[in-house]
């Protein structure tokens, strides 16, 4: 699954502010909205500009990297780099294909797979790791993987819950033999819980995130964001890639930003 930061490329010209270029729009369209100049790839998303089939395009990573743009993605107010013109309406594009692929996943959780971006707080720029997993995936699987690029092992106590919970996780997964030390089977075991059985509790979609609380004597955590959600054909096609760094038997890590 394409994330809209691929689809959408920045196109930068002479003016003074950069455009946004829509990659998947149709060829054969692209005269008839919003671009004005000579066929160029992909489609302006404003009229404000002209195109040029010389112009450079960048990746949207690539130019907030380089402009040091605090923006993961098409969100929030426009950077004073681009056009607040093709922001706006970017942001509605992808606003709209969420919405779309929700409708569609609400009906098939507990069957797909996602991608999870885990950061930790406080360094989110700095270092992410996005890990696909598998409906089947345990969370013990992930959190063996999570372990492999923290500092975190079994000297730390460690528990998974949604979005911004602490001690009071709703999901209170805890690794195996924390959960034997805890002898409390109000906490769940994390070889026994799926990723499947997550999303179902808590309706996990493109968005969503979940947090991983520990050495619970101050709130330090780390969380992740789903950022994609994938058809079982996706899954193999992701985890099957040569772009894996580390996997276990159902889940890898596929991408990564070290400092």
């Amino acid at each position: 699954m394409r994330e809209p930061t691929d689809r959408f490329m920045i196109e930068i010209g002479s003016g003074t502010v950069a455009h946004i270029i829509d990659m998947d729009a149709d060829q054969a369209e692209t005269d008839s909205r919003f671009s004005l100049g000579p066929s160029a790839p992909g489609e302006m998303m404003c009229s404000r500009g002209h195109r040029h089939p010389r112009l450079q395009r960048v990746p949207f990573s690539e130019f907030v990297s380089h402009h040091d743009i605090n923006k993961e993605g098409f969100e929030g107010d426009a950077p004073a780099e681009i056009c607040s013109y093709c922001w706006s309406n970017t942001c509605e594009a992808v606003e709209k294909d969420q919405e779309r692929d929700a409708e569609d996943v609400s009906e098939k959780i507990g069957t797909v797979g996602y991608r999870l971006r885990w950061k930790q707080k406080g360094r989110a720029r700095d270092e992410w790791y996005d890990i696909v997993v598998r409906p089947e995936t345990t969370m013990a699987e992930l959190d063996r993987l999570v372990c492999r690029f923290t500092t975190l092992n079994d000297f730390h106590l460690r528990m998974y819950g949604l979005e911004d919970e602490y001690l009071d996780s709703s999901l209170n997964v805890l690794p195996d033999y924390q959960y034997e030390e805890a002898g409390d089977r109000t906490y769940t075991k994390a070889s026994e819980t799926t990723i499947a059985d997550v999303a179902e509790r808590a309706a996990l979609q493109e968005g969503d995130r979940l947090s991983l609380v520990y050495d619970f004597g101050t709130p330090s955590h780390y969380y992740c964001i789903v950022k994609g959600v994938y058809e079982p054909e996706e899954i193999d096609e992701a985890l099957d890639n040569n772009n894996v760094i580390t996997s276990t038997d159902t889940a890898a890590v596929v991408k990564e930003k070290r400092p």
